[in-house]
């Protein structure tokens, strides 16, 4: 099983744009994650890492506040679900790390949108979690479908935050 993980970032969590219910998602991610070590045998890991002037900020027209600007603590890996990605390299489990968003002028909710990786493509069962269910999670498996892997794919719920509840 490989695990999808989108945007696991302090921002979303705790941070400028926290999504309801993030913390205990992300928690319960990190738990998920320890039960099922044996069961993981690759995690792919999405992360916004913006310019501090970015097309999706209020500032420069956007919707959003400023969240995930590359290099700032906002963008950085939630710290238990970042436990969670050590523990699986030290266990020889391959970690690939996404950055999306990474100009000033583009946005993107998914990180799949052009390209997916081998380890996804080649998977035989994708396990999606993450922040935001409603936009990027969502953005993110719709790509997949798109890309010929949606029978591969299973959401775990219970690690997937939204910022409108009622998306769930």
């Amino acid at each position: 099983m490989i695990l999808l993980i989108v945007d696991p970032q302090i921002d979303f969590v705790s941070g400028s744009l926290a999504v309801p219910g993030a913390p205990e998602a992300m928690q319960t991610l990190a738990a998920y994650m320890d039960s099922h070590r044996e069961a993981i045998t690759g995690v792919v890991v999405t992360m916004d890492q913006h310019p501090i002037d970015h097309c999706s900020f209020v500032a420069q027209g956007g919707q959003w506040p400023p969240h995930c600007v590359r290099y700032t603590v906002g963008a950085a890996i939630e710290p238990c679900i970042a436990e969670a990605l050590a523990q699986c390299y030290e266990m020889g489990i391959p970690v690939e790390m996404l950055e999306k968003a990474t100009t000033t002028e583009r946005d993107a909710y998914s990180a799949f949108e052009v390209e997916v990786p081998q380890m996804l493509r080649t998977a035989e069962e994708i396990v999606v979690a993450g922040i935001a269910g409603d936009y990027c999670v969502r953005q993110s498996v719709l790509d997949l479908e798109r890309h010929g892997l949606g029978d591969r794919i299973q959401l775990l719920q219970e690690g997937i935050a939204y910022i409108s509840p009622e998306e769930a």
